[in-house]
């Protein structure tokens, strides 16, 4: 993902408990900061396999999927 000052700003954007979409999640990290941070929910969207497993590791919701084929 980013560093932690990035996440830092986007978390700010996001309101507390928010349900939140995440496209192309990468290995989930922004997801789960949102999780410990914000304490908010939801799933990432990811096609990679080596992504999929670091979300999952993270304890990150994540559904496989090529967002460019719908």
């Amino acid at each position: 993902m980013t560093d932690k000052a990035t996440m830092q700003a986007i978390a700010r954007l996001v309101p507390d408990g928010a349900r939140v979409l995440d496209l192309g999640c990468g290995d989930g990290a922004m997801l789960s900061y949102l999780q410990r941070e914000r304490a908010c929910t939801g799933y990432g969207v990811e096609i990679d396999d080596a992504n999929l497993l670091a979300c999952v590791k993270r304890g990150v919701n994540v559904v496989q999927l090529n967002l460019d084929e719908g």
